[in-house]
């Protein structure tokens, strides 16, 4: 009865996160990692929201799992980014073991970018006493560790196959704030310097961020106020100032969903908003909300000569979800 009342009480929700559940689950592609053609450019995957603990074995078996899967693709894959909250409770020891993990099973290499529970949530349910700033900090440290860098600070770029990755992350000032980002001026004039170049020569950029931008892949209705304000930091308005610039997030745990559920509910996984455009990942490692419900999911994006492919499957079933595949063309 509890139950009953509850979903009534909200049933305008409800019924859209049952609709969202349902369009995706009908259009499959077959099971077998590979690309949509042989004359990709670059081939990604990516993913969300691993939270890993170090005690949790569900979680980690799940990451081994689709790193095993990536192992086993038809088409080389030439990276894995994963978008934040790598562990849950910005501890050391699961820190640590995310590390092992993908240091013991990836076929690629990894690029790991921050989220609000790696640096936000540090002290958190008593798993630890450490402060913001000593998350932070040993975040970076593992991750200059584990790619060989040597950064200072939570933002770098990288080239794959000569195409720029940039990774913005939060810099913690005055204190920080559990769930939200703080940014520097000098990581907003590093994001506008890296833009520049790496679509001088027309190809595209890709910007990786944890947190989401306001109003955009559904933010203001699937978890409203947790996106990047561009009132105050103007991530938003650099990236329209040039073309082909990608910006793909975490953080809302919302599930794969069907291009119908943008065209009912305005809520998608991937949108073109002034230019930019804008992919919204699910949670990895816990149950989805508001879409494809289950963990294991994220996407494979690949890039071409004209466009960019939006492709999101299952990393434990290797299942497509065709029904939320994008294509965009490159200008």
């Amino acid at each position: 009865m509890v139950i009953v009342k509850a979903i009534f009480s909200n049933f305008l929700a409800f019924l859209m996160s049952f609709l969202l559940t349902v369009l995706p689950a009908a259009q499959f592609r077959a099971p077998v990692i590979k690309t949509l053609n042989d004359d990709c450019l670059l081939n990604m995957e990516i993913l969300s929201d691993t939270h890993i603990e170090e005690k949790e074995l569900i979680r980690q078996s799940l990451l081994k799992c689709g790193l095993n899967n990536i192992a086993r693709a038809k088409s080389p894959v030439d990276a894995l980014v994963v978008t934040g909250d790598i562990t849950n409770y910005a501890d050391e020891p699961s820190l640590a073991r995310f590390y092992e993990i993908i240091g013991e099973y990836s076929p690629v290499p990894v690029i790991p970018v921050a989220g609000n529970h790696d640096i936000g949530h540090a002290g958190d349910r008593d798993v630890t006493t450490i402060s913001r700033e000593e998350a932070m900090a040993n975040f970076i440290r593992y991750r200059n560790g584990y790619m060989g860098r040597s950064d200072e600070v939570n933002y770098f770029s990288t080239e794959i196959n000569g195409f720029k990755l940039i990774i913005l992350g939060d810099e913690v000032i005055d204190g920080g704030h559990w769930d939200g980002i703080s940014m520097s001026e000098e990581q907003l004039e590093f994001l506008d310097r890296e833009l520049a170049d790496g679509t001088k020569d027309g190809k595209p950029v890709f910007v990786f961020c944890h947190w989401p931008m306001k109003a955009i892949n559904g933010e203001d209705t699937m978890y409203p106020e947790s996106g990047i304000d561009p009132d105050e930091f103007d991530v938003k308005g650099i990236m329209e100032k040039y073309e082909n610039v990608f910006y793909i997030s975490g953080h809302m745990h919302a599930g794969i969903r069907a291009k119908s559920a943008a065209d009912m509910f305005g809520l998608s996984c991937a949108e073109q908003v002034n230019g930019v455009t804008y992919i919204n990942l699910p949670t990895y490692g816990i149950v989805n909300m508001f879409g494809i419900p289950d963990p294991g999911m994220g996407a494979q994006l690949e890039v071409y000569e004209n466009e960019v492919v939006f492709r999101p499957r299952s990393f434990i079933t290797n299942k497509w979800i065709t029904s939320a595949e994008y294509h965009f063309e490159l200008v």
